[in-house]
């Protein structure tokens, strides 16, 4: 390079070193985003290896929800007394499940109220539905299904 920017011209170097700066920042570019690339490729597959995990997690809590059901139906006949329940409330293996899966038991009277229908008894599916959908922290749609509700009952009572 030094014999051309001496023989031809000296303006020839800027020429040269735009020529250089360019190519490096090109390859550059390239290389950022080949890494970008393989980046969001393993995003795209963690995001979908999250979903599974998730979907596996809920399916196993399900089946283990049905055992225990069916481990407190004594007599077998497809639903839960609140004497059953009380009974299964007050076991200590139930208690932990429940407290790792985010569901008071501390007040099995309010618990049973929130799981049966007003017939005294809990059917396996609505005690699985129900112990799944009380799992957790409270979320903000819930608490506005809530307030919607109040509000339709003021009205009503006006």
């Amino acid at each position: 390079a030094r014999r051309i920017i001496e023989d031809v011209s000296p303006l020839y170097s800027i020429f040269y070193f735009f020529y250089v700066y360019i190519v490096v920042f090109v390859a550059t570019r390239i290389v950022a985003a080949i890494f970008m690339k393989d980046t969001m490729s393993a995003y795209a597959n963690d995001a979908e290896m999250m979903v599974k995990e998730r979907s596996k997690k809920t399916a196993w809590i399900k089946r283990s929800l049905y055992s225990l059901f069916d481990e407190a139906d004594r007599n077998k006949d497809g639903f839960l007394s609140t004497d059953e329940l009380h009974d299964f409330l007050d076991h200590p293996k139930v208690q932990l499940w429940l407290k790792e899966l985010g569901v008071d038991a501390s007040d099995q009277d309010s618990l049973i109220a929130l799981l049966e229908d007003g017939d005294h008894k809990v059917n396996r599916d609505a005690f699985v539905h129900g112990i799944a959908r009380l799992r957790g922290e409270a979320r903000s749609q819930d608490l506005v299904q809530v307030f919607n509700s109040v509000k339709r009952i003021e009205r009503r009572l006006k």
